[in-house]
């Protein structure tokens, strides 16, 4: 049986983890977090996951061990790291909990074992870890130790679906740690497609810049739109009608914690970063853009201020770089009194909150917002002003008042 350990047991490896289990490995869920640990031990998921739970405890009847003790790599046969890249305060790529791991890791390798980064990382990453591996372990890469960049592409919520279907890209420092990485996967994946550690670092990061620059484009639109006159979301709507070219997107809060810091893995020592720049001055700027037009119809200070979602995209319960954690400040910042509500931590009604709300932001669409207009107006006061930027209650604007 092949024995594989996953380091860092979050919202991209755990569930790697639990699949793999599901495909008969030897699975360690290996994490420095004692509270998780002893959490997924119980057979309880730390966060949201479709058919997460079923997983796990399929996982842990079938010998998944979710442990805080390295030495379970001393005897895996393949290593994946899962681990968190997030950006320092100056918005540079912050490798501590890499470096962490690398130098953890160490004493444990052995000959013939395959390492898997997973991780979204700077180009050449891959390339430093081999460079460390072979210069503290003295083994020569592609003959006795294995390196690969193998990118996490799935959608939070959907993540045992898409490890199903999804294409695994597997990036080899060489050609072949490729065929090993490969070897892995074709145990279980119908589909592997191999390419460089280089070319599978900059597909990761490429990807993600592509949706988020589009969706950029889509919150610029916006703007130009109103300032206009005209409706952005009626707009969209005729023009992918029927239309056989990619089409337009809609607007929206456009962050979490891959959208809003992955461009700044690209942005240094190139000659033109002005366009990921952008879309992430356009994408950030939206809160205080929408702030800005509600103190055009009303002053804000004083008035009770409602934002519906926190979590960064709609039926998750990520809140990781939300933008309404950006707007929640704004409207501090405006001396506001404000009201946070999400499906997935208020038990409350959110339509209680409407009753003595002014203003209304929904921020996330999820599906329990997704109501007719009336049953919002039934709810707010006369003269409340809405923040609709998703055009979730189809109104002909994005910010309106409520008139009974």
């Amino acid at each position: 049986m092949v024995v594989v350990t996953v380091m860092g047991i979050g919202r991209v490896g755990l569930p790697l983890a639990l699949f793999l289990s599901s495909k008969n490995f030897k699975v360690y869920g290996l994490d420095v977090d004692v509270a998780k640990v002893e959490q997924v031990k119980k057979g309880l998921m730390p966060f949201k996951e479709e058919e997460g739970e079923k997983f796990l405890n399929n996982a842990l009847q079938k010998g998944f061990v979710p442990t805080t003790d390295i030495s379970c790599i001393k005897e895996s046969d393949v290593i994946i790291l899962t681990l968190g890249t997030p950006v320092d305060e100056f918005l540079n790529p912050d490798y501590k909990q890499l470096h962490m791991a690398l130098d953890s890791m160490m004493p444990y390798l052995r000959e013939n074992q395959i390492l898997i980064l997973r991780s979204t990382v700077s180009p050449k990453t891959t390339e430093y870890m081999k460079e460390q591996i072979e210069s503290i372990n003295g083994f020569t890469v592609g003959k006795n130790f294995f390196i690969a960049f193998c990118p996490e592409r799935i959608a939070q919520g959907v993540a045992f679906k898409e490890l199903e279907e999804l294409p695994e890209i597997v990036g080899g420092i060489d050609k072949q740690s490729a065929e090993k990485a490969a070897e892995f996967f074709k145990i279980y994946k119908k589909e592997v497609l191999q390419t460089t550690s280089l070319n599978a670092e900059l597909l990761k990061l490429f990807t993600n810049m592509y949706r988020y620059i589009n969706f950029a484009i889509a919150n610029e639109f916006l703007v130009i739109a109103e300032h206009w006159g005209g409706n952005i979301h009626e707009i969209v709507k005729l023009a992918n009608k029927n239309y056989p070219r990619d089409g337009l997107k809609s607007p929206g809060f456009t962050a979490g914690p891959c959208l809003f810091k992955d461009g700044f893995f690209l942005t240094s020592g190139i000659p033109f970063p002005e366009l990921i720049t952008a879309a992430w001055s356009i994408n950030e700027g939206m809160p205080a853009y929408l702030v800005n037009k509600v103190k055009n119809l009303t002053p804000i200070k004083g008035k009770k201020c409602l934002i519906l979602g926190m979590s960064f995209k709609p039926n998750n319960d990520d809140q990781r770089a939300s933008l309404s954690h950006k707007l929640k400040k704004t409207l501090k910042k405006e001396m506001a009194n404000v009201m946070i509500h999400d499906v997935h931590t208020h038990d409350a009604k959110f339509e209680d909150y409407l009753k003595e709300s002014d203003i209304v932001f929904l921020a996330t669409p999820h599906d329990e917002y997704k109501k007719e207009f009336e049953h919002y107006k039934s709810h707010m006061k006369e003269g409340s002003i809405m923040v609709d930027i998703w055009n979730t209650l189809n109104q002909q604007d994005s910010i309106f008042k409520i008139n009974k």
